[in-house]
């Protein structure tokens, strides 16, 4: 994946990454797949690093965490928000062609990124082999993202489907549930899965999460256009839906999907 293929690249989109990380939801993930101290942990699709920061404190001193990321300036931001953390490298590279010693993790995480892969299943046949024999690989990504809501209005509902059917390669809304057959098809055992609400609003969304959004809408919309026909059309769209999310009589959610696996020994 080169920069110019990853549809939410922004000048902003470092900050939104920072934004939308929870970090105590983040640790509670980490935690429940076996993060502990002194592993040897890779970020793969670290972005500014706040999880891979997140994970440097749960491995300690005695471990080590590399961030792994396609964007110089992502890698950059990171490395001074992580000022003074010895323990956190970053490392430039995509994660099929990582340019990472294969076998030298004892956990390769890889979230919210196989979404914008146009072959994921050799992403993650790719990852699986930095993973050292025994060590564990977790995929995590969301299912039914920005799709699944009650009530919808048609216009929104056809141009949902004109858009989503426009990013077809660039992005994957319904990718969570494809991970057990990734983790499977690249030869993980012991595989395990985990469904865990993720977007969930009863209601309207919160104004961090409409910010979110918004920012989203802005960025994909040189696509957005293109797909609909004309930027009327489209900044009606984002209007609409932009609405729906702050509608009090709506509900919304995606899940995510996680699946951790083992490389054979």
């Amino acid at each position: 994946m080169t920069m110019t293929e990853y549809i939410m690249e922004s000048p902003d989109e470092g900050l939104r990454l920072e934004k939308k990380t929870d970090d105590e939801f983040t640790r509670r993930l980490l935690a429940a797949v076996g993060t502990r101290a002194g592993m040897c942990v890779l970020d793969a699709g670290a972005g500014t690093g706040a999880v891979a920061r997140v994970m440097s404190d749960l491995v300690g001193v005695s471990g080590s965490v590399t961030a792994l990321d396609i964007s110089k300036t992502r890698l950059a931001e990171g490395k001074r928000r992580a000022e003074g953390v010895r323990n956190l490298v970053f490392h430039h590279g995509d994660v099929i062609h990582s340019g990472l010693e294969q076998g030298a993790f004892d956990l390769v995480w890889c979230r919210f990124v196989l979404e914008y892969l146009p072959n994921p299943q050799l992403a993650v046949t790719e990852l699986v082999k930095l993973a050292k024999p025994g060590g564990k690989v977790v995929l995590a990504d969301l299912d039914g993202n920005a799709l699944f809501h009650y009530p919808m209005r048609s216009r929104v509902a056809q141009d949902l489907d004109v858009l989503m059917s426009a990013l077809q390669g660039s992005f994957d809304p319904y990718v969570g549930r494809k991970l057990y057959h990734f983790a499977h098809n690249a030869g993980l055992k012991e595989i395990r899965a985990h469904v865990i609400p993720y977007h969930l609003y009863p209601g309207a969304a919160s104004s961090d999460h409409l910010e979110n959004w918004r920012q989203k809408l802005k960025t994909v919309a040189p696509k957005g256009i293109e797909a609909l026909g004309s930027v009327e059309r489209y900044e009606s769209f984002a209007e609409s839906f932009m609405d729906m999310l702050a509608a009090s009589d709506t509900f919304y959610y995606s899940v995510l999907i996680l699946v951790e696996g083992l490389r054979p020994l």
